[in-house]
């Protein structure tokens, strides 16, 4: 039977792309590491969990954070321990023990891929592609940028649309979309905003499929596009700074780089605008951006960060009034001003 209303939001199907990896994330926690079993012995810290099992922080964080999120462990004074869920089915010596048929699939490549990178830390081939580059060499090369570069405009058409009807910049002058992409993000809050000025920095060659996708958007007369890295230097001239899936790339110390960065390019009185998928406080869920965390962790150097984590990091470069404010399929904006 046809519903009378119903949802056309596209929130599932964004999580049915960005949770591809999250299942394979588990099997290798089951299959290749024993990941349970090993918790069978009793509650772990995080650095007792990394140390044992040798693997490394970052994909560690991911790996227990979709476990979090799955309610298959617990946490308890910051020691991790099974869920009843796990302790009947995940555990090898269990009488209901689940692991044979897990392992039965430890040999998919996407497996054998999480593993290594769980021991490395260094990320795998963008989409599992055999002998292929991370995101972040894949992105040097024109063809793929363009590609990549039109997935994300693809996404932006509903999440730019959000934001842009969330930010409130009613009181700024100039817009600067940091590793802004296509420019999607920049348009819908500039279509929104007449008289706000903006522009998308982007790295070489991305800048030039930013001009080409602003073109065909119409707006070039109002958004411009300047080449640069972010991570040596953030134009000056501009009091609101976006960062709009930009963060989730980079490893934390990246991370803490550009917002140091934001800080101090951005005009006083300005504001940093950091949107992107984010866990929450206690890294328990959102469970859609745990999923979304496994592919980015695979794939670049990055993973989804806590509220949190990107607050403290924030107030660190200095910035104040730090808020988090919901916008959209389990996206959220922080905001922070420099005052």
């Amino acid at each position: 039977m046809k519903k009378d209303s119903q949802n056309t939001d596209p929130d599932r199907l964004l999580r049915y792309r960005d949770s591809i990896y999250a299942a394979d994330l588990l099997v290798c926690a089951v299959a290749c590491l024993d990941f349970f079993t090993f918790l069978s012995e009793g509650p772990k810290t995080f650095d007792e969990i990394c140390d044992k099992m040798e693997i490394q922080p970052r994909p560690a964080d991911v790996m227990v954070s979709l476990l979090l999120s799955m309610e298959l462990i617990e946490t308890n004074a910051h020691r991790y321990g099974l869920a009843e869920l796990s302790a009947k089915y995940l555990v090898s010596d269990s009488p209901d023990s689940l692991v044979p048929y897990y392992r039965s699939l430890k040999n998919r490549p996407q497996c054998l891929e999480f593993h290594e990178v769980l021991k490395t830390g260094r990320p795998a081939g963008w989409s599992s592609k055999d002998k292929g580059d991370s995101w972040t060499k894949s992105m040097e090369n024109p063809e793929f940028a363009d590609t990549f570069t039109a997935a994300m405009d693809s996404r932006g058409a509903f999440l730019a649309r959000k934001l842009a009807e969330t930010i409130d910049v009613s009181q700024h002058n100039a817009l600067l979309d940091i590793a802004g992409g296509s420019g999607i993000y920049a348009c819908s809050i500039a279509n929104r905003n007449p008289r706000l000025a903006a522009a998308v920095l982007e790295i070489p060659p991305v800048d030039l499929a930013a001009k080409r996708s602003i073109e065909s958007k119409g707006m070039s007369a109002r958004i411009n596009v300047v080449a640069g890295n972010m991570f040596d230097k953030i134009p000056t001239g501009y009091d609101v700074h976006l960062f709009a899936n930009a963060f989730h790339d980079w490893d934390i110390d990246a991370v803490t780089t550009l917002a140091a960065n934001s800080f101090k390019s951005l005009s006083p009185g300005g504001f940093i605008a950091v949107f992107d998928a984010h866990l929450n406080q206690f890294k328990t869920g959102p469970l859609s951006v745990a999923e979304y965390s496994c592919l980015l962790m695979h794939s670049t150097e990055g993973k989804c960060y806590s509220t949190k984590e990107i607050g403290d990091i924030l107030m660190s470069a200095g910035f104040g009034r730090v808020e988090v404010t919901d916008v959209a399929a389990d996206r959220t904006l922080i905001s922070g001003k420099k005052l």
